[in-house]
């Protein structure tokens, strides 16, 4: 699996000082202050919360991966009826506050806060019976270490067998952690991860989605108010039609007339052969029975299989035209490329598609984006919200920033999972 590099979400420029973070503590502040961190409310906050601390959650990778990992613990935690310990985007666990990859300094921690609303981070769960998010702060300082119960996931993983589906694990787990009295529950840091890409990644995630669909976890899950700045202050690439001016609240109505495109390049150029090799299919959310396009891995002894690998992967020019004439619409006046690719081989692509044929309101790609300073941090999710309510979306059906998109899509009863492509 390919690092997805935390750059996607932003680079930090090499003139700025590590100083230049100085506004990423008011979220962290706005975390802390969170209503629920009281011990005098009532059930089923305050003293008589039960917590779920996912201390081996993954780091190191970037948010598409991250994401998918986090939506299923919080819904664990949910379905126990715990309250979901919450922590910053990880990239590296300690140390300075920027870290590197590619040569290119990166925060080495978000605060979540930054990224998204919802329950995940504190929002209300909408259950009387389940409390509300807390941050790793306040976990730690009601529940110190003296008082934690530690599971090591082995335990229980090992009961199951490798076969076993999301909804099974959850299933489990729950039964185990409501047979735990303490309020203080931690997966322990070195034990093996519930939710990581060896899950995710396959057919097995997609039975716990009719739950997960109708759970507070996914249907009020929503975009950060910078992240919703971003899309606003940009929306002349996406729609004609105006935007609240305030980023408050997360929109899904489906963007008329846009047509997006994940098109990866960067790490994807030598991971794609590298997937090719390892004989990998789409990932879970990618591979819902309802989606219009499949992959079946080649038989790597056939002649071409490469080729056909590749294009799926790592579609050329010629072949990106292909697919989006085959599914365009008379009603499609724009396309926005959601990429990582170099502004010359963008330029390539947009000359091609403008001599295709004629998109009356433009192409528009990640690279055109007007960013603040802390928006280009979250430009990956940036991206994400506009693939979500696009009117026909291009996927990359490796991708994880893909698949929960489509995750994401698939719960929004305006689009139809028909409008769904992968290359």
């Amino acid at each position: 699996m390919p690092m997805w590099a935390l750059c996607a979400l932003g680079s930090i420029d090499l003139g700025r000082s590590a100083g230049s973070l100085h506004a990423l503590p008011g979220y962290r502040e706005r975390e802390r202050l969170l209503p629920q961190h009281n011990l005098s409310l009532p059930y089923p906050e305050g003293g008589h919360a039960k917590f779920l601390w996912v201390a081996n959650h993954g780091s190191g990778f970037g948010w598409g991966n991250y994401m998918q990992e986090m939506v299923l613990n919080a819904y664990l935690a949910y379905a126990a009826r715990r309250a979901y310990v919450f922590d910053n985007y990880t990239w590296a666990r300690e140390g300075p506050e920027i870290s590197s990859f590619n040569g290119k300094l990166i925060p080495a921690r978000i605060p979540l806060s930054a990224l998204i609303t919802g329950p995940i981070i504190g929002g209300s769960t909408g259950n009387k019976d389940v409390p509300r998010a807390v941050s790793r702060e306040y976990f730690f300082s009601v529940c110190p270490e003296s008082k934690r119960v530690v599971l090591d996931t082995r335990k229980i993983q090992n009961t199951l067998g490798e076969e076993a589906t999301v909804s099974q694990i959850v299933e489990r787990w729950v039964e185990e952690l409501n047979s735990i009295q303490s309020p203080c529950v931690e997966l322990a840091r070195d034990s093996p991860a519930l939710f990581s890409y060896a899950i995710t990644n396959t057919k097995p995630v997609l039975d716990v989605y009719p739950a997960l669909s109708q759970s507070p976890i996914l249907s009020d899950f929503g975009w950060s108010p910078l992240v919703l700045e971003g899309f606003y202050n940009n929306s002349k690439y996406f729609t004609d039609f105006a935007e609240p001016e305030s980023p408050i609240e997360t929109h899904t109505t489906p963007l008329n007339g846009l047509l997006v495109l994940h098109i990866r390049r960067g790490d994807y150029e030598s991971w794609c052969n590298d997937a090719y090799k390892d004989g990998m299919s789409f990932t879970g959310f990618n591979s819902f029975p309802a989606l219009p396009n499949r992959y079946t891995p080649p038989n790597r002894h056939a002649a071409g299989s490469a080729a056909i690998a590749r294009q799926h992967c790592l579609p050329s020019i010629p072949e990106i035209l292909q697919k989006v004439l085959t599914v365009t619409e008379p009603h499609i006046t724009r396309i926005y490329v959601m990429t990582n690719a170099s502004p010359s081989w963008l330029a390539d692509l947009k000359r091609a598609l403008g001599a295709a044929h004629h998109w009356p309101n433009g192409i528009a790609t990640s690279r055109d984006l007007e960013l603040s300073w802390e928006g280009k941090f979250v430009s990956g999710a940036i991206d994400m919200h506009v693939g979500q309510r696009a009117d026909i979306f291009i996927g990359n059906g490796f991708s994880s920033l893909t698949s929960n998109i489509v995750m994401l899509r698939m719960h929004n009863p305006e689009l139809k999972p028909s409008d769904i492509h992968f290359w």
